[in-house]
């Protein structure tokens, strides 16, 4: 290194190179590129990997990092360089690169990413708006053009134009511009995108969107209010009129509960004994049948049924009757039938 004289500004000593040196310095800059990722910072030794197989087809270029996630990444030809751009959008690990041409002007910080190089198609554009100039007018109405690709700048194909331009976070991405022509008439030119990034609109940046976006407002779900705080002024004492789901509620006037009347306690004056209903013995149900005891000639004999009596009061069966005494005797009741037997029957 060499040794220089400050320059001194009001005591203050200040640096003031030549203009041939930045000259000299910008030139072996002039074929490199400005590379960041949207949204996200990765190792810059990954980056460099993921970036080095993808284009190292046309080159080896360096990677040089500045920190703060932004790469200078520097190409052998200019060749090699526009190849990079044209060939885009690229991304690492599904993350977006934002690549942007090196010029003395451009700062090596990552700030807020309010804008960013997105490539567009424009179809129908008339033949003779296909210049330098005329795309640049129509690019103009979706943000700050930057370059073409090399089929657009060639004119190799016709069917739509390839272009660069750095769009503003708040940008409503159309699908179509409005060409006023020289005869005074409009036609639509088609617009395409690529690739959109995601944008938030009340940060106005394109590093998130609004479901990711800190300042959006959180939807919290908030408990079923209680019945009381629910309760219509036409309801009457806690009473309310539900209706059917999917229908609309039909208003009835709900009629009020009649209060309870207020007893009035009895004065020991006058105390009663309390009114009891009489019953009437004509309403009375009278059962059908009654047990009446049967007298001495109203029995029957003891041969009615099926036996002959014997003279010492034991009953003869008969063969082939059955025993109804036994049938008493397992129920455990009295041993030989007798009067009570033959009345119960």
């Amino acid at each position: 290194l060499n040794f220089f004289e400050p320059l001194l500004v009001d005591g203050v000593p200040r640096a003031k190179p030549p203009p041939e040196v930045a000259a000299e310095g910008a030139q072996e800059w002039e074929h490199a590129l400005v590379v960041s990722l949207v949204g996200k910072k990765l190792p810059g030794r990954q980056v460099r990997e993921v970036l080095e197989r993808k284009w190292g087809k046309v080159g080896c270029p360096s990677f040089h990092a500045t920190g703060n996630g932004v790469f200078l990444v520097k190409f052998d030809s200019l060749q090699a360089r526009d190849w990079v751009i044209d060939n885009g959008p690229w991304d690492v690990w599904g993350y977006h690169l934002v690549i942007r041409k090196w010029s003395r002007d451009l700062p090596m910080v990552l700030e807020e990413c309010n804008t960013l190089p997105v490539w567009v198609n424009l179809s129908g554009v008339p033949v003779q708006y296909w210049t330098k100039l005329g795309l640049s007018h129509i690019a103009s109405v979706l943000g700050k053009p930057l370059y073409m690709d090399v089929n657009t700048t060639m004119r190799h194909s016709l069917s739509f134009a390839r272009i660069c331009v750095d769009m503003d976070a708040t940008s409503s991405f159309p699908n179509s511009i409005v060409l006023e022509l020289e005869n005074g008439s409009t036609t639509n030119i088609g617009v395409e995108y690529p690739w959109r990034p995601a944008a938030c609109t009340l940060c106005r940046v394109f590093d998130h969107s609004n479901k990711t976006c800190p300042k959006a407002v959180r939807r919290e779900w908030i408990p079923r209010p209680i019945l009381m705080a629910q309760r219509k002024p036409d309801d009457v004492e806690g009473w309310i009129t539900v209706t059917k789901k999917g229908k609309e509620a039909e208003h009835s006037p709900v009629e009020p509960l009649q209060r309870r009347q207020s007893v009035e306690p009895v004065r020991e004056d006058t105390k009663q004994a309390p009114k009891t209903p009489i019953k009437c013995i004509e309403d009375m149900i009278v059962p059908a049948a009654s047990v009446v005891p049967l007298r001495a000639e109203d029995r029957l004999p003891d041969n009615s049924i099926g036996g002959h009596a014997s003279s010492g009061g034991t009953r003869t069966l008969l063969v082939g009757s059955s025993s109804g005494h036994k049938k008493r005797k397992k129920k455990g009741q009295g041993g030989s039938g007798g009067r009570h037997s033959r009345s119960s029957k």
